[in-house]
């Protein structure tokens, strides 16, 4: 029990370092500005692709954004057309049940998280070992204690900066979809917002760990940087290691059902915890 308040003090103790350094206030801005960017470019490009079938096709202009691409989505020659470009069947009938602009905002959340978790986390082991900070609460902690406690506040201010960003993305959606469609997405932003939170914890294990082997922070982001570029490439060469990257247990988050959902964030927690635990293993025998 002493050991777990000695956790949530020092994860309180990032959340006052990031406040007083208004590290909190930059993610909170970068997250919803990547969300609200994104949201907005989309439904424009959603806008201009319509405005283009409308045209084609010779149809009736609606006069609003999303109402063709919805129609065009629940067409069965159209699904049939994405079904041959998606590998995993359960996945096309679960996705197939959702609006096409949650689908996009969705594959714009997993696609940043892994560089937002690097930029704004990444380096954050490295910089308290720099600066000599880390001695100071290694005196009042364990090594592990501070390493789990760095993992836990990170991870708060990801989930409080995903949430204002679900909601930024939602209000560029009320304001440039019809109200009906949009009070309708609303559950399903905060939901993707919650998928990937725990997509980005498996990415925030990986960049702390990776942060334990050095003091330098742009060192740790250029690790990091690398760690995103390898987990991408390698399981193409090596479909035996897509076990063990994050983007192997991604597609259960695309899921609707609970089981297979549930598999993907124990999967990506336990993937996120090893990587933290095998760099906090590393530091384990080095001097702070």
């Amino acid at each position: 029990m002493r050991s777990l308040m000695r956790i949530v003090q020092t994860a309180l103790c990032e959340w006052e370092n990031a406040l007083r350094s208004r590290r909190a206030l930059v993610l909170l801005l970068l997250y919803l500005a990547s969300a609200v960017l994104c949201m907005n470019g989309t439904i424009s490009a959603l806008g201009k692709m319509e405005q283009e079938l409308v045209r084609v096709l010779k149809l009736p202009d609606s006069g609003q954004t999303g109402v063709v691409s919805e129609t065009l989505w629940k067409s069965k020659s159209f699904r049939s057309m994405v079904a041959a470009s998606v590998d995993d069947r359960l996945v096309f009938e679960d996705i197939s049940k959702r609006h096409p602009v949650e689908l996009l905002y969705a594959w714009f959340a997993f696609l940043c998280a892994p560089i937002l978790v690097v930029l704004v986390s990444g380096t954050r082991v490295a910089d308290d070992l720099r600066t000599g900070v880390a001695r100071y609460m290694l005196v009042r902690v364990t090594r592990l204690e501070w390493t789990l406690g760095k993992y836990a506040g990170q991870a708060l201010m990801i989930a409080s900066a995903l949430a204002v960003s679900a909601v930024g993305a939602w209000c560029v959606a009320f304001w440039r979809l019809p109200a009906e469609t949009a009070t309708r997405l609303f559950p399903a932003m905060l939901g993707w917002g919650a998928s990937a939170l725990f997509y980005s914890l498996a990415w925030l294990g990986l960049a702390l760990g990776l942060s334990h082997l050095t003091r330098s922070g742009m060192r740790a982001t250029a690790f990091g940087i690398l760690a995103i570029g390898a987990c991408s490439v390698l399981p193409h060469f090596f479909p035996s290691i897509e076990l063990f990257v994050p983007s192997g247990a991604r597609m259960g988050l695309w899921r609707t059902s609970f089981t297979p959902q549930a598999v993907a964030v124990f999967h990506l927690v336990t993937l996120g915890l090893v990587y933290l635990m095998a760099g906090a293993a590393v530091f384990a025998r080095r001097d702070a």
